[in-house]
């Protein structure tokens, strides 16, 4: 939680170097939080999965939304270190956003295994695609572990058909989340490396975006609310007030707003 609210207090500091100094320091701090909490995944074998957990983090903002800090350091978890325990479709569609990782990080290597439509993989990502803990933790691991899916032209057809069945109303807006963050911070990063891998991260995001695109109107309704909130042009009132709020809430100026409405402007 501290090396949530060390991050949140950078969006209020005005002297980018000072700012910066505190991004590194926030990112030092998170890789040692997960690293702890990796230890804590082998001790209970979770996982046999790769899982590139610090590059997300949940923030106390109002949408309670996924962060990608897209910060490259993977926390390797090897076969040997702990054995591969699936979750049951009861608690893919039911734990919380920390075991929804753990689950993720599974579910992700069955979708690497079976990329054309699997019972049993449907069956797990529609359970976890049905609440927001789920999406999140899901999206967490899909968009940022190394030697994934998630790189390929076409969504993977059990991801698919878990993402038509999925609440609209919750998936759409953190999907949108999902190609903004990682566009804003491809230029709030100094570090070369963490500015690619925030490019890498949105381009994922995008793919999964455009999908949508074809599945359901309100991403079109969302990606021009979003366009106008970072053009200052009109739009749905609503809409745009609820978005120009998020950019805001991470203090987004001018350089990544011009970004993120080049963004949006590619997927209209």
């Amino acid at each position: 939680l501290e090396c949530n609210h060390l991050y949140t207090a950078t969006t209020f500091i005005s002297n980018q170097t000072q700012r910066e100094a505190i991004m590194k320091l926030h990112i030092f701090s998170t890789s040692i939080t997960i690293l702890l909490l990796n230890k804590l995944l082998l001790a209970f074998s979770f996982s046999s999965r790769s899982v590139n957990l610090s590059t997300f983090f949940q923030h106390k903002t109002t949408e309670s939304c996924l962060f990608a800090s897209s910060n490259p350091t993977s926390l390797q978890m090897s076969s040997g270190d702990a054995e591969s325990t699936l979750p049951t479709v009861e608690q893919a569609s039911k734990d919380p956003f920390m075991s929804q990782l753990s689950h993720a990080a599974e579910i992700c290597t069955l979708l690497e295994e079976s990329k054309d439509d699997d019972e049993l993989t449907s069956s797990l990502l529609k359970a976890q695609l049905s609440h927001s803990d789920g999406i999140r933790g899901f999206f967490a691991t899909y968009l940022t572990s190394e030697g994934t899916v998630a790189d390929e032209e076409d969504v993977p057809e059990p991801l698919a058909g878990a993402m038509r069945e999925a609440d609209m109303d919750v998936l759409v807006p953190l999907a949108c989340m999902n190609v903004i963050m990682p566009t804003a911070m491809t230029s709030m990063h100094s570090d070369p490396e963490l500015s690619t891998n925030a490019a890498k991260t949105a381009r994922r995001g995008t793919r999964v975006l455009k999908f949508l695109k074809n599945q359901h109107e309100s991403v079109g309704t969302n990606c021009n609310a979003i366009l106008a909130a970072a053009t200052e042009s009109p739009g749905d009132e609503k809409q745009v007030k609820y978005w120009k709020k998020f950019f805001e809430n991470y203090g987004y100026e001018d350089v990544q707003r011009a970004d993120i409405a080049k963004a949006m402007k590619e997927l209209i």
